[in-house]
């Protein structure tokens, strides 16, 4: 765990308003300097390291029909975040054409659960993706 990274990271989602609200944040922020296992997908199989489930959200992003994925923070859990914990995320955001079939195919190697939407937005997200005309949201969550 990058401390410097998870620091800066947890400020920045808490004056985003954390505390209180999902804030939506890039694949960057929410994987640089993180190897926290089980801040995303925590029910996963013990062979699916955290390295796939970021790999399969770099490679969905790339999709040619997707214009971003964000991940969706639950609200911040500590006041102070241990040294081997990084804020949790039970979803992700996608922008995309695809529906939620298709996009839990492209998630599959990820252990999904199926999706949800499409939606014209997702409002209730602090710093939520931007979605073009033409374009729904779709939720990607893990159980």
């Amino acid at each position: 765990m990058d401390l410097a990274k998870q620091t800066a990271f947890v400020e920045h989602v808490r004056e985003r308003g954390g505390a209180k609200a999902q804030v939506a944040v890039t694949l960057e922020q929410f994987f640089e300097g993180n190897d926290c296992e089980w801040c995303i997908a925590p029910n996963r199989p013990d062979d699916l390291p955290l390295e796939a489930v970021r790999r399969v959200l770099f490679e969905l992003r790339e999709h040619p029909e997707v214009v971003d994925v964000r991940v969706e923070l639950d609200v911040l859990e500590f006041a102070q975040f241990p040294d081997d914990e990084w804020p949790y995320a039970s979803g992700v955001a996608v922008v995309t054409t695809l529906q939620p079939q298709e996009v839990d195919a492209l998630t599959a190697a990820a252990d999904t659960e199926p999706s949800g939407g499409p939606a014209a937005s997702a409002e209730w997200l602090v710093d939520a993706p931007t979605v073009p005309d033409g374009h729904h949201y779709v939720g990607v969550w893990w159980d």
